[in-house]
């Protein structure tokens, strides 16, 4: 057998993009990352880890995703600002970033974690015993958990399903309405955020007055939105009334989409994989949270809610210099690091395929990395595993359908049997 016979038997999907336009290329392998994306990165990282479209180029190897997470003034967050405006997400390294992220921080204290998971754990409890025998979990429990955490924790204390509705359009809008995404509806998505965020802003200017006066009287509660109005910065930091709501808000529109997909997904993994479930269930019966958790984000790896992040090149740059993928990405470039891919990388993570509980959280990248790491990765990271814990604790728990995205993004129903 020819090598070039040996290279196209194990290239198929690389074989079938070359044999399109280039205009054709990204739009199936779009289809791909979607439908089938692990061998196609695999693919990827064996013979194209550093691919080109028109449209964007793609990242197969964790060495490459994390060079490119690394450098936030040359792989920008650009795209974001058409989406977020001056929120501190859209910006790479500035006083803004860096101002606000810390003010956060400050308020999203880490001695919250064991009063937070405690409470996820009530109100889970309490939406799967009010479900009976069946729950629809997107709706009745993923989504309503991390709600309920936004209002009582994080202090937006709008309307439930107000709440749920902003965050899903802004979720749709800023990380699935890109131009790669090249969607038909996208402007209609894009004015959906946009109204949402309008209304937002009302909820905000009823409740900013009411919680000053609260934290006057002394009878304010301890949550999110107090803490950062107690703060009394001077003039000069320039953090007022339009960052305070600007970064809670982003509280509400970080926290509960990406929670609901990730617990539905870690479900729908552990439930096809009975090894693994017995495992996690004894880890859940026990009340061993470092051996449950490490299940969650192992199953997470195989079924992340993002199979990448997107950047832009600020300037012209060589990246992977040295090795024999080196390449040059020309300024304006869409990059995308596969961060999926990255952690299927056998150069970094050991017997990829092989579902290990016991990794160390480093080899994951569910909460991002670098300069624009999730800033809710704690509250998250106590959120997700314990809502999932509280199903796997009834162990007559079991899928009644699959999951149904709904053409959609995200999961929309889960119908999962307790009895």
């Amino acid at each position: 057998m020819s090598p070039v016979t040996e290279a196209k038997r194990y290239t198929p999907y690389l074989d079938r993009l070359a044999a399109l336009r280039p205009a054709e290329r990204w739009p199936l392998a779009r289809e791909w990352i979607s439908a089938e994306p692990r061998p196609f990165f695999a693919e990827l990282r064996a013979h194209a880890p550093i691919f080109e479209t028109p449209e964007v180029t793609l990242l197969a190897k964790r060495a490459d995703v994390i060079e490119a997470l690394s450098m936030p003034k040359v792989f920008t967050v650009d795209l974001y600002r058409p989406k977020m405006g001056d929120f501190m997400l859209a910006q790479d390294e500035t006083v803004v970033n860096y101002r606000d992220k810390a003010v956060m921080r400050a308020i999203l204290a880490l001695d919250d974690l064991p009063r937070i998971r405690a409470f996820v754990a009530q109100v889970a409890d309490a939406a799967l015993d009010a479900a009976g025998g069946e729950i629809e979990a997107v709706q009745k429990l993923a989504r309503f958990v991390p709600m309920r955490v936004v209002q009582d924790f994080f202090g937006i204390r709008g309307e439930a399903q107000e709440l749920l509705d902003w965050s899903y359009a802004n979720q749709m809008d800023q990380f699935n309405n890109l131009p790669y995404d090249g969607r038909p509806d996208a402007d209609a998505i894009h004015q959906a955020a946009e109204d949402s965020r309008v209304k937002l802003r009302a909820l905000f200017a009823r409740l900013i007055p009411a919680r000053i006066a609260e934290i006057k009287a002394g009878t304010a509660p301890d949550d999110s939105l107090t803490r950062i109005l107690s703060l009394n910065l001077p003039a000069a930091d320039h953090f007022g009334m339009d960052r305070v709501v600007i970064n809670v808000g982003g509280l509400l529109i970080g926290a509960i989409e990406t929670t609901a997909e990730a617990v539905i997904n870690v479900l729908a993994e552990l439930f096809s994989r009975p090894e693994a479930l017995v495992g996690a269930r004894a880890a859940a019966a026990a009340g061993d949270d470092a051996a449950f958790d490490g299940h969650v984000w192992e199953a997470l790896r195989f079924s992340p809610i993002v199979a990448f992040m997107f950047r832009e090149a600020a300037s012209t740059i060589t990246i992977a210099r040295g090795t024999g993928r080196e390449k040059v990405i020309g300024k304006g470039t869409v990059v995308l690091p596969l961060s999926l891919s990255a952690m299927f990388d056998a150069d970094f993570v050991p017997q990829p395929e092989a579902f290990r509980p016991d990794r160390p959280f480093h080899a994951y990248l569910h909460f991002g990395y670098g300069h624009h790491e999730c800033l809710g990765r704690y509250v998250g990271g106590v959120m997700i595993p314990e809502i999932v814990k509280r199903v796997l604790r009834r162990p007559a728990a079991h899928p009644a359908a699959p999951v149904d995205m709904a053409g959609t993004p995200f999961p929309q129903a889960y119908r999962i049997a307790l009895a």
